[in-house]
């Protein structure tokens, strides 16, 4: 009995680490979003780092993306979960196509992928980042204001674009905050 007890206090201490490191690193992400905000109030040109995940990959239709897109992330969750830290970098990835959408969700992550999932290598790009703020339900209007902001300023796409959730946690999402990332040239 003593032993389970204390299996429990240490999974539970361990638990709240975890958290406390996640908290830590999406305010760190955060701190890192305002200072990067150089060429206007909204947007900013980045170079964005190559990135490995470990992802579900599917092709769907535009309709299908609310109802899909979380169970493809909870299914990468469900093999990577287990394991410390493989969860803190949430990135899909959205690439339009004649036959439809080519989505890949997942998460950063060097090791290896478990059954079921991909792997997804994003190529180091510059994008033009800007931030959106709560629910999913109006981020169709944010990626249509910054690829206007895109064009306006005399870039060019280069890529599918990326959404990093900087915090998407809980049903309520009033609070997420979504980085949005379009690889961009002149």
């Amino acid at each position: 009995m003593t032993c389970s007890v204390s299996t429990t206090r240490s999974s539970s201490h361990d638990e709240a680490r975890a958290v406390g490191t996640r908290l830590a690193a999406v305010e760190s992400r955060l701190r890192m979003i305002e200072k990067e905000r150089t060429m206007s109030a909204d947007y900013v040109v980045k170079s964005l780092p190559a990135v490995r995940l470990v992802a579900r990959t599917a092709k769907l239709e535009f309709e299908q993306l609310s109802e899909r897109i979380g169970p493809m992330f909870d299914a990468v969750a469900a093999g990577l979960g287990h394991i410390p830290g493989a969860l803190a970098t949430p990135i899909a990835t959205y690439s339009m196509t004649e036959a439809g959408m080519d989505v890949a969700t997942g998460y950063a992550y060097a090791g290896e992928a478990p059954p079921g999932t991909d792997v997804v290598e994003l190529p180091a790009v510059d994008a033009v980042c800007g931030v959106h703020l709560g629910p999913m339900a109006t981020i169709g209007e944010s990626w249509q204001a910054m690829h206007r902001w895109i064009v306006d300023n005399g870039y060019e796409f280069a890529g599918p674009c990326r959404e990093l959730y900087v915090r998407a946690e809980g049903e309520d999402q009033a609070d997420w905050v979504t980085e949005l990332q379009q690889p961009i040239r002149r």
